[in-house]
């Protein structure tokens, strides 16, 4: 026999277990919408693209590679967007925007410790912060995702 008190946990699981896909899509919006406008930017207009860090392209082979560049990044858009239309996909669209996130902001401070860049420079602080809301966010999501799954048996 159930009790009002199990009847209510029960609803508030079944809440928590629904909420937490969109609550993962959510989170996985916003890095598809940076890669897909900084592809949309390499491809369409590769002088402006990384004027403002003062990169110059001086040959058309640095035009050309930094549309593919762009290509690149089109494609993790993708890559991410097709995670965030499936829900047995949600946890590797996570770990794609994690590794994503880990491995250029690893880059970043490799970049700081032999370049000399510093967060005060340009616009770092805000590239930096944005990359570890989103590596911190979508860990999260990951970590919900799995947890989810794993309470209803069924591993994503």
């Amino acid at each position: 026999m159930e009790t009002a008190i199990s009847t209510m946990q029960t609803a508030q699981r079944r809440t928590i277990g629904s909420l937490a896909p969109w609550l993962s899509r959510i989170v996985m919006v916003p890095p598809i919408l940076i890669m897909i406008l900084i592809s949309i930017r390499c491809i369409t207009d590769p002088h402006h693209a990384f004027a403002a860090t003062g990169l110059t392209l001086g040959t058309p082979e640095a035009i050309t590679d930094t549309r593919v560049i762009g290509g690149l990044t089109l494609t993790i858009a993708l890559v991410i967007a097709a995670s965030v239309v499936s829900r047995t996909r949600l946890r590797m669209g996570h770990l794609t925007v994690i590794a994503l996130m880990g491995l250029v902001l690893a880059v970043r401070l490799f970049g700081f410790a032999v370049d000399g860049t510093t967060l005060a420079m340009g616009d770092q602080q805000v590239k930096f912060t944005g990359e570890i809301v989103f590596l911190a966010l979508n860990t999260l999501g990951f970590a919900l995702q799995t947890y989810i799954s794993r309470r209803h048996g069924v591993m994503q």
